[in-house]
């Protein structure tokens, strides 16, 4: 009769083991499965789609000569027609209070799927303004007809080796991408 106890005991045991397995894998695929990338921006233009994530850069006080922040950026593009689909990749700078002279900026491009042409790469330090402003890092394109081809850039923003900068001093920005000519 004790042998009856403990078997109905550890059936008990396992079904009630099963089915939270079962219930926690339901809600960890559906919740993967719906769950949205934060700061996806899709951009429709005539003959396609532009896609990038996270268009946000920031970083905090670092001293002279040290990287501030390194960003990769991502566009993928899809292209209905045979027609080149142009982009413009623009850096507007919401915050920057290193002041003048003191944050640059370099970018890497990475033609990920071989198509179309990238911005151009940049190993030469490009000067960030202090302050609000706009910068043009760019412009490229994919060819088409083709789905989901990514063009890769990662963009490095650092501090220079001279400049007085104040404690505390900040940087924030985003990349905003619009059809070329």
């Amino acid at each position: 009769m004790e042998h009856k106890g403990n078997y109905i005991l550890l059936t008990g045991l396992l079904i009630i083991t099963l089915l939270i397995s079962v219930v926690g894998t339901t809600f960890s695929y559906f919740g993967a499965a719906n769950r949205e990338v934060k700061g996806d921006t899709t951009i429709q233009f005539s003959n396609g789609t532009l896609i990038y994530s996270d268009p946000s850069i920031s970083g905090g006080y670092v001293s002279a000569g040290e990287t501030l922040v390194s960003k990769k950026f991502v566009l993928d593009g899809s292209i209905t027609s045979a027609n080149n689909l142009t982009y413009k990749v623009n850096l507007k700078v919401d915050t920057n209070t290193y002041g003048e002279g003191s944050l640059f900026y370099t970018i890497t491009a990475n033609n990920t799927s071989s198509n179309g042409t990238t911005i151009q790469s940049s190993t030469l330090p490009v000067a960030i303004p202090a302050g609000e402003s706009t910068i043009e890092i760019g412009g490229g394109s994919f060819a088409g007809p083709v789905t989901d081809a990514k063009h890769t850039y990662t963009i490095n923003v650092f501090r220079g080796e001279s400049g007085d900068v104040p404690d505390g001093a900040t940087f924030s920005g985003t990349f905003d991408v619009t059809q070329g000519s």
